[in-house]
């Protein structure tokens, strides 16, 4: 997922903020070969899962079937198609048909989740909610490597109109988490005791320490080291800064993928 939504952010950030900036094709088709590498592990695995396999003959029995019959397979196989789609668009110049098409890919991420899988009302918001959640996260997180290819690459007066314009969308993204993440809270865990006390709840804390490190760094960018990129000092201390933003998403990443392997307070106590 973080390599996806890397893919995505790039072609975000080339669509709408950026001048042309060398290192963005590269960074596309490397986010998206890592995509596509791990994807057809996970694919591997979960088809060997479903068929409770344990040879090599008896998983290559399981992928079609797992491609074919299952939620799972159809979703993640029409997910890393649209991503070499998008990441060959964006190869020959067609940045905005990269972004319809990653973009899609990241969005189609939500019904592998929770909200996904359940039905009712609060299948139903959990999956709204998960669109809403994703999209902003990837289109702040993920365009943060762009943004650093951006900021040591382009001429200072750019970089720092770039990291001006790019301003704005990450309060609208960070906004966007915060409610969504608040909906979440309510419908998953609804307990401040489960984030201590349950593998789910303590990864949760571990998500929302994170998140809460990255909007004080987001803060420290753009009410201070953004207005100070005037020198080369300013531009490295920026930069920085973003690296460690970058490192912190990934955290988040591996956070959120590990949520799915977990039971839901909330979803527990109305089983029980």
């Amino acid at each position: 997922m973080a390599s996806y939504v890397t893919a995505y952010g790039t072609c975000f950030m080339a669509c709408l903020l950026l001048p042309p900036v060398p290192g963005l094709k590269k960074l596309v088709w490397f986010s998206a070969a890592i995509a596509l590498i791990t994807g057809a592990g996970w694919f591997w695995l979960q088809a060997a899962d479903f068929a409770g396999a344990y040879d090599v003959q008896d998983v290559i029995a399981a992928l079609p079937i797992t491609a074919t019959d299952t939620r799972f397979g159809g979703l993640l196989l029409s997910r890393l198609g649209l991503l070499l789609l998008a990441a060959t668009s964006f190869q020959f110049g067609a940045e905005r048909l990269a972004l319809l098409l990653s973009g899609a890919g990241v969005v189609a991420e939500s019904w592998l989740g929770h909200g996904g899988a359940m039905t009712g009302p609060e299948g139903d918001v959990l999956l709204m909610t998960s669109v809403f959640h994703i999209i902003a996260a990837a289109s702040w997180l993920g365009a943060l490597p762009a943004l650093f290819i951006a900021l040591r690459r382009l001429p200072l007066e750019e970089a720092r109109r770039a990291a001006q314009t790019f301003s704005p969308y990450g309060i609208i993204c960070v906004v966007t988490l915060l409610i969504t993440a608040a909906i979440q809270y309510l419908y998953l865990i609804n307990s401040v005791t489960s984030l201590f006390t349950t593998a789910y709840g303590l990864t949760a804390s571990v998500k929302i320490a994170g998140f809460v490190i990255l909007i004080t760094l987001a803060t420290l960018n753009r009410q201070k080291l953004t207005p100070a990129l005037t020198s080369e000092s300013g531009r490295q201390q920026l930069v920085r800064s973003i690296s460690a933003e970058i490192t912190l998403g990934l955290i988040i990443f591996l956070a959120a993928g590990l949520l799915l392997q977990f039971t839901p307070p909330a979803m527990s106590s109305m089983v029980g």
